[in-house]
């Protein structure tokens, strides 16, 4: 295991994104049987951000793992996101009302969030990263490291600069491998010419590469599968079996998918050259079909004046080109666009959707083709 982790944790992290959900508010009952789950099986690391759920993940946290359990029974990653302070004056209050938020006295690993060139200048003016080494030298994170959003180019630049990060977060799947927008493999490799253990988000890219098009399964289908992985495990498996990756992260929101995730990465053993050409396959029915790269962060949505449903309205035009689904119509207009959530051709061009989308995807021009097919 890589230096930074002190205690055997396994390869295998819960990423309290996508936390269940009852109602609009994370079920804590669901959430607390699962992290339990998830610990008995011997794995103990979680990741979270202040932004997650709109405040909720935090909270579940401290309420389902922290009030719980004794601190030194799971390992815990927060994130200093950017559009939390305003200056440099607000950095160590925002780090220190998530220590508050998730209930423990330190987190055991301190991301600076999504750095990339659209945020990294604000990070350097409120000397964030000088902070958040304060923060570890104080005893209130045992490490530090990036999650980074951005070209390869951007994260050498950002290695360069602050060699104290001691790990990356970066996206890594089989369908932004080779992606332009996304280079998985190029920033990987960053990565490993730095010496930097690399944590994967997105392994299965928002869940779209658990549910595939007909002609991806059956291409999926078709590679030599003795352990019986299921679509998920494969996505898991082929970022576990990256030389220099430690740790991979998947989001979960129901016990099935715990319960699947585990059978795949409690013995994460690399995939053979023969299933990773099988995966590429895959990648190729996929990208025939010409879908939105959208993983569903919801990042977008934050801050938009119109409050547009927008990962929901992408997979509403997905789901109509990969399976002719006339449900979708229904979803766009008696879902995804009601209780004060604006239709795509609402938008107002702002932009402010496309400054936060990880993806670095033309939203802008998307929701013109939303609108063209459901409105």
């Amino acid at each position: 295991m890589a230096s930074w982790i002190d205690e055997k944790v396994g390869r295998f992290g819960f990423g309290c994104m996508r936390l269940p959900m009852t109602d609009g508010k994370v079920d804590l009952t669901v959430t607390s049987e699962m992290f339990d789950r998830f610990l008995t099986s011997g794995l103990t690391y979680f990741d979270t951000a202040h932004g997650y759920l709109g405040g909720q993940s935090e909270v579940a946290v401290r309420e389902c793992l922290a009030k719980r359990h004794t601190r030194d029974s799971f390992f815990l990653t927060d994130k200093l996101t950017g559009n939390f302070f305003k200056r440099a004056d607000d950095v160590m209050p925002v780090l220190d009302s998530e220590l508050e938020a998730c209930g423990v006295d330190h987190f055991d690993m301190l991301l600076m969030h999504a750095q990339g060139s659209g945020n990294y200048g604000h990070f350097q003016e409120c000397h964030a990263y000088e902070q958040a080494r304060e923060f570890v030298g104080a005893g209130k994170a045992r490490h530090m490291g990036i999650s980074f959003h951005d070209r390869p180019e951007m994260l050498e630049r950002i290695l360069d600069e602050h060699p104290e990060v001691e790990a990356v977060q970066i996206q890594l799947n089989y369908e932004d491998y080779e992606a332009p927008a996304i280079q998985s493999r190029r920033c990987y490799e960053v990565c490993v010419e730095h010496g930097l253990p690399v944590i994967v988000m997105e392994p299965v890219k928002g869940g779209n590469l658990v549910n595939l098009p007909d002609d991806a399964q059956v291409a999926l289908d078709a590679i030599p599968n003795p352990e019986h992985l299921s679509n998920a495990g494969f996505a898991l498996r082929f970022a576990a079996s990256h030389p220099g990756v430690d740790m991979v992260l998947s989001g979960m929101s129901d016990m099935s998918q715990l319960e699947d995730n585990l059978t795949s990465m409690l013995d994460p053993r690399p995939l053979t050259q023969e299933q990773i050409a099988g995966l590429a396959k895959v990648h190729e029915a996929l990208a025939s079909k010409g879908l939105i790269a959208c993983t569903a962060c919801h990042y977008c949505t934050d801050g938009c004046p119109e409050r547009i449903n927008i990962p929901e309205l992408f997979n509403c035009l997905n789901t109509k080109h990969a399976f002719g689904d006339w449900n979708a119509a229904y979803y766009y207009n008696n879902v995804y666009t009601t209780e004060g959530h604006a239709k795509a051709s609402a938008c107002l061009r702002c932009g402010k959707c496309e400054k936060a989308c990880p993806q670095h995807l033309p939203i802008r021009e998307l929701l013109v083709q939303v609108a063209e097919e459901f409105e």
